[in-house]
């Protein structure tokens, strides 16, 4: 195989000292580090983060860097996949390149990142808000107003739901009435149409 030197246009591969990996301060997704140790510990570390130079920090992989500091500040023994530099500090493998074109674009990349991961499970709005920390999610997106419009994975009407907040106003006379109506169901017996009381 060929060797290139890589550029912005090309992803490179290094290992930077643990303590170096600068995670994302305002990072609103929420992780469980407990099950993110586990799985380290049984498979290895074979996910690294990436850094974006626009954003200054890991784009993705902010909690599998802070399950690393956490086994390395218990004493753990090193997983697979996680080099020992001659002090004795852990070295991770950290992806560079193809940065961000704005600090709007790493936000919005964070986010899709981790979404589209879920997406294909059929799951919902509501659904994806799970994994994150709602107000964090916020703050991102007000801190970076352009992200909202980059995102594939929500729509317009979603980020703008989201950033609104929930709506409490009361539904109007014609909406109250509809909620009180009884709509037909069927058997699945007989398939016969029907009311309930």
């Amino acid at each position: 195989m060929a060797q290139t030197k890589p550029t912005g246009d090309r992803l490179e591969l290094r290992y930077v000292p643990l303590s170096q990996a600068k995670r994302w301060d305002a990072n609103p997704k929420r992780h469980d580090l407990e099950a993110l140790i586990r799985s380290i510990e049984r498979y290895g570390f074979g996910d690294p983060p990436k850094y974006d130079a626009t954003l200054g920090a890991l784009v993705y992989g902010n909690g599998r860097t802070e399950a690393l500091e956490r086994m390395r500040g218990a004493g753990k023994a090193p997983p697979r996949g996680i080099a020992v530099l001659n002090e004795g500090e852990w070295a991770v493998p950290v992806i560079f390149g193809v940065d961000a074109e704005s600090r709007a674009a790493a936000t919005a990349f964070a986010i899709d990142h981790n979404n589209l991961t879920l997406l294909g499970g059929g799951l919902g709005f509501t659904d994806l808000l799970g994994v994150w920390d709602e107000a964090g999610l916020q703050r991102a997106l007000g801190d970076a107003p352009e992200a909202g419009a980059l995102l594939v994975s929500l729509g317009a009407a979603e980020v703008d739901s989201l950033l609104r907040g929930p709506d409490f106003a009361p539904a109007s006379a014609e909406e109250q009435s509809r909620l009180d109506e009884k709509r037909k169901v069927a058997c699945p017996e007989c398939g016969a149409e029907f009311r309930p009381r």
